[in-house]
């Protein structure tokens, strides 16, 4: 059998036994390894100890609070703008809000694709970086020239869209325009701070921007701008983030003469910005089809329904973003990855089981006590658009896991249950909330088993069992 060159470091790698462990027998046969015969548990017990004291654990802790206290703090200026605004106005907010979030889950790919060549770039023996400050100037250069040109388009969109909505006026539409620009800028910053594995600066990035959303909400909601100064709000606090996150970065925008910039692959980058595209459309349809189908009032009471249903996706991004990029090292080098997957949507489907328990149990309380006696009894809608919102976060976790093993078809299974989660609103839900939310957790149970088919049985047994071979 051919002797493999890797087989030290891979071995020392996965099972942390320092070299001297492994050439010297230890008197103790419960510290042998298990190859040699020993406890396995000794054995991982090691390698936990060892993920714990890991600075990428660090990194992933730090990273994790602060988009989780980011996020929290979105959910708060979410929960104010619906006490401090009528029914109606907030219902147009959540309305535009819901747009916004389908271009945020376009930007994620870009920031992807800027993280895994700014990673690959650091990587490289290059002294001064040239490399990386070239392929950063032209990602921004891109993202300038694209963003601006986008941006135009969006507002020249802006009055059929408000007409299409039913909007009073075009003005919160043109409030939202600017964010499309921070869309494509944002990104790059925030891929290249990934990148380069800045992590404790790029979680500074994220909570600034919410600490400045909540202070600009507050002021220009108290100046009488209603909907439209809340939706403002967002992307001045945006660009706010984006100065600082260039002020960090000021090193990677200097001269770098003749190098040339690293080109990148479109068709991974298509198949990211299809996913995340589609899974951006799907977690929020809601929103647009009952802004679309309903009367505002109904669609102003609508309005708390989504965002507490939006509680189930605050983890399940911070998750993608730490934990399953770990599937793919192991997928490389023949190992199951599948346990992480499990891990992965264990913790994010409990906690949305728990609360959609509990919104199923407390409607009525729930959105009195966190929005004010101003909205209705949502009943069982809100049961159930967070039971969708909690089958929604295990979409997101296996459309990673997809991403990081490089399976599409996960990715056309989605755009699949996409058209059929649309098409059934529109036959059963224009007339009845309980069937519109209905037929979302359909959608939802739909997407999860699409993932189990196309993704789990990707892993080879046999593949582990020659990988095994050549390590014992």
């Amino acid at each position: 059998m051919a002797v493999n060159p890797f087989r030290s470091s891979t071995r020392e790698t996965l099972l942390a036994v320092p070299p001297n462990q492994v050439s010297e027998p230890s008197a103790n046969p419960a510290a042998q390894p298990t190859a040699a015969g020993g406890s396995p548990r000794r054995l991982l017990d090691s390698q936990w100890r060892k993920i714990i004291s890991s600075i990428g654990m660090r990194h992933g802790l730090v990273l994790s609070a602060a988009m989780i206290l980011a996020g929290g703090l979105d959910y708060i200026v979410n929960v104010l703008v619906g006490r401090w605004l009528m029914p109606i106005e907030y219902g147009v907010f959540v309305a535009i809000a819901a747009i916004l979030q389908v271009f945020l889950y376009l930007s994620i790919a870009i920031r992807n694709v800027v993280a895994f060549y700014a990673a690959e770039l650091t990587a490289k023996a290059d002294p001064d970086q040239s490399s990386l400050r070239a392929f950063v100037q032209r990602a921004w250069r891109w993202a300038w020239q694209w963003g601006l040109a986008t941006t135009t388009v969006v507002m020249l969109l802006s009055v059929p869209s408000a007409r299409l909505l039913r909007l009073s006026n075009s003005w919160p539409l043109w409030a939202a325009a600017p964010m499309i620009l921070a869309l494509f800028l944002r990104p790059v910053t925030d891929g290249v701070l990934q990148g380069v594995q800045a992590f404790g600066r790029l979680g500074l990035v994220h909570v600034s921007q919410a600490f400045v959303r909540l202070f600009f909400t507050a002021g220009l909601i108290a100046l009488g701008s209603q909907a439209a100064g809340a939706i403002f709000a967002l992307p001045l606090a945006c660009f706010t983030a984006l100065v600082l996150a260039w002020l960090w970065l000021r090193p990677q925008f200097r001269a770098v003469g003749k190098v040339v910039a690293r080109r990148v692959s479109w068709h991974y980058s298509a198949c990211t910005l299809l996913g995340l595209a589609v899974f951006g459309l799907l977690v929020n349809l809601d929103a647009l089809f009952v802004k679309r189908f309903f009367s505002p009032t109904v669609a102003g009471n609508y309005g708390p329904v989504v965002t507490v249903a939006k509680v189930c996706l605050f983890f399940p991004m911070a998750m993608g973003m730490i934990l399953l990029p770990k599937a793919k090292l192991r997928h490389a080098i023949g190992r199951d990855a599948r346990p992480i997957l499990l891990i992965a949507l264990a913790g994010v489907l409990v906690p949305g089981l728990l609360l959609t328990t509990i919104c199923f149990l407390f409607p009525g309380f729930l959105v009195n006590i966190v929005f004010g006696a101003a909205y209705n009894n949502p009943g069982i809608v809100l049961g159930l658009a967070c039971l969708a919102a909690g089958l929604y976060a295990g979409l997101n976790i296996w459309l990673n896991y997809a991403l990081s093993l490089e399976r599409p078809a996960f990715i056309y299974a989605l755009l699949v249950v996409l058209c059929l989660q649309g098409l059934g609103m529109y036959l059963f839900g224009r007339g009845s909330l309980i069937d519109m939310t209905a037929v979302m957790v359909s959608g939802g149970l739909l997407g999860n088993l699409a993932g189990l088919i196309t993704t789990w049985w990707i892993y080879s047994p046999s593949k582990l069992r020659h990988t095994q071979a050549i390590e014992s």
